[in-house]
């Protein structure tokens, strides 16, 4: 993957929207690993889900306790 930063069209629209905000990409410029890169995109989609209510967070008591940690 190119550590340049993303400008054009990534065939997901979810991406495409992110990357549309001037802070994600100024924020994309400062990271020197593509999979850093890759990761905060991740990230933002995740949390743009959970906001929407896409998504639901399990706390993390209920996480430790199903897996009998």
């Amino acid at each position: 993957m190119s550590t340049e930063p993303v400008t054009q069209s990534t065939m997901d629209p979810e991406t495409d929207e992110i990357l549309a905000d001037p802070e994600v990409r100024a924020a994309l410029a400062e990271l020197d690993d593509p999979e850093d890169r890759e990761d905060l995109i991740d990230h933002l989609k995740v949390m743009r889900r959970l906001r929407e209510g896409k998504e639901k967070m399990t706390p993390w008591e209920e996480v430790k306790e199903r897996l009998g940690l």
